[in-house]
């Protein structure tokens, strides 16, 4: 597929920033992350928070790519469909948590790297579901490169 090193590298950029973002939380944030939630701890530290959501975008990435690879066109246009429409839940979700749980102290920084998540999860799926398969290429990778010449 063309263009899949420009996408993991965008992929890279929006986990960095998100991860970024989302270490920039409020006082009152951080503190309740190291008194009760400690297990949130890793949203404290950007690196270590970017590492995170690289990682799961990488798996998100892989898993579309395959479907992309095994399934047949309608059918991997409608799972894509469904991995947009969870990304899109996911988002709304976000929202309500957000806006009406205690997460609404943290800050808009903090909010805007957890939308920004979603926001990368739908341009992954928009993706994969407008860029074509080359024929050649997947001729080549089921019967080899050398027979594709012989007539």
């Amino acid at each position: 597929m063309k263009g899949l090193g420009t996408l993991v590298a965008v992929q890279a950029l929006l986990s960095t920033i998100s991860g970024v973002l989302m270490s920039q939380m409020s006082f009152i944030g951080k503190v309740g992350i190291t008194v009760m939630y400690r297990d949130y701890g890793i949203f404290k530290i950007w690196w270590k928070t970017a590492i995170l959501l690289f990682t799961v975008q990488l798996a998100l990435l892989f898993v579309l790519w395959l479907i992309r690879k095994l399934l047949s066109r309608r059918l991997s246009f409608a799972v894509l469909l469904l991995f947009l429409l969870f990304g899109l839940i996911g988002a709304y979700f976000t929202y309500l948590d957000f806006t009406t749980t205690s997460h609404r102290v943290l800050k808009t920084n903090f909010h805007a790297g957890g939308y920004l998540v979603w926001g990368s999860w739908v341009l992954a799926c928009v993706y994969f579901m407008v860029m074509p398969i080359r024929k050649k290429q997947l001729h080549e990778e089921i019967i080899g490169p050398d027979e594709v010449s012989m007539p």
